[in-house]
């Protein structure tokens, strides 16, 4: 089995164990040796399964504290959206001030390596829209934020940026439930890595800075219109 098949199957396990309340709300999930034997893993795919858990929002990994599952709450999207307008603005105006930059700078110098997971990242999520697998869209859309994060050169703004995306993960999953999003955010990855693959900050920046403006935007127009859609 191979790396990405062993943190898959991971989060199904670990996911199956929060939904029958195995792991209920609000508890903090084994110390990683301890999930380590009980799933015979080891430390990188745990740790990959718990990223992608946080990503799609089942859990909340707090820096020297541990994991913990949260709070699942099913509520109308439309809802969900007035309720945490305030949020989920300040949420992606966040992103927007730094994740531009990162993208930029990333153009600047990507490495074959970078630019190989990215498009791999880009292709595992439009086969995951294709076949309507929300929760694997919403884990790579994640990872590809995370990726260039992680490599932009800038470990200051990429350590408060993974702290960041560590927050959003029920907001993630609310946003890319919009109607029209899963396609649109595809495209849009599409083309961040071009300008990246082209070595063009300019273009990454403006490109990820419009992702994330067009992304907020919809969210508020959708909360804000339902006559209209």
């Amino acid at each position: 089995m191979d790396t990405e098949q062993v943190w898959s199957a991971t989060v199904d396990r670990l996911r199956s164990r929060i939904d029958s309340g195995d792991l209920p709300p609000g508890s903090r999930l084994p110390a990683e040796r301890v999930l380590c034997e009980e799933l015979g893993i080891s430390r990188g795919s745990l740790r990959q399964a718990l990223r992608v858990l946080a990503s799609i929002g089942y859990v909340q990994i707090r820096a020297g504290s541990g994991t913990y599952v949260r709070e699942q709450q099913e509520q109308p999207l439309r809802t969900w959206f007035t309720e945490h307008d305030q949020l989920v603005e300040k949420l992606f105006d966040l992103r927007a001030t730094v994740e531009p930059t990162l993208a930029e700078r990333l153009a600047r110098h990507a490495t074959a390596k970078t630019v190989s997971r990215l498009e791999d990242n880009v292709a595992e999520m439009a086969r995951a829209a294709e076949d309507g697998d929300m929760l694997h869209v919403i884990a790579t859309d994640a990872e590809f934020h995370r990726v260039i994060a992680q490599n932009a050169g800038n470990d200051d703004v990429a350590g408060l940026l993974r702290s960041v995306l560590a927050l959003v993960g029920e907001e993630r999953r609310a946003a890319l439930r919009l109607p029209g999003q899963i396609r649109k955010a595809v495209d849009d990855h599409r083309a961040i890595l071009d300008a990246i693959r082209r070595s063009d900050p300019a273009a990454a920046r403006e490109l990820t800075l419009k992702h994330l403006v067009d992304a907020k935007t919809y969210a508020h127009d959708y909360a804000a219109h339902p006559e209209e859609r």
